[in-house]
């Protein structure tokens, strides 16, 4: 059995973009539901809003995919720039110090890499 790892940027904004994301994310873990082992969902610059947002669809959707263990990682580079903590957030999270080298780093450990 092949075994998935699989790391997704998100750096835009917007409910229909992060109806998008959250679909996309959704059905690949049910087509990968056998091979799928890890997913973090990288977000920074205008992408924080996807963990920030009180939208009651998008917060559902985002316990949903907590709740199939996808991980949300922030980048503290843009939390910085907001004047954000990561306590502040409406879900939990780890983070990065960048988002990008984060992204970097996954992709050279053999991660998949998705720019939705």
């Amino acid at each position: 059995m092949f075994i998935m790892k699989v790391v997704i940027q998100v750096n835009k904004q917007g409910t229909d973009y992060f109806m998008k994301i959250t679909n996309n994310i959704l059905n690949l873990h049910k087509s990968l539901a056998d091979e799928w082992t890890e997913c973090e969902v990288v977000v920074f610059g205008d992408g924080l809003e996807l963990v920030t947002t009180e939208d009651p669809v998008i917060s559902e959707r985002r316990k949903s995919l907590l709740e199939k263990g996808v991980r949300f990682i922030v980048c503290n580079n843009t939390l910085t720039r907001q004047n954000l903590q990561v306590e502040a957030l409406s879900c939990s999270v780890g983070t990065a110090g960048s988002g990008v080298a984060h992204l970097v780093r996954r992709q050279a450990e053999g991660w998949a890499y998705l720019a939705l």
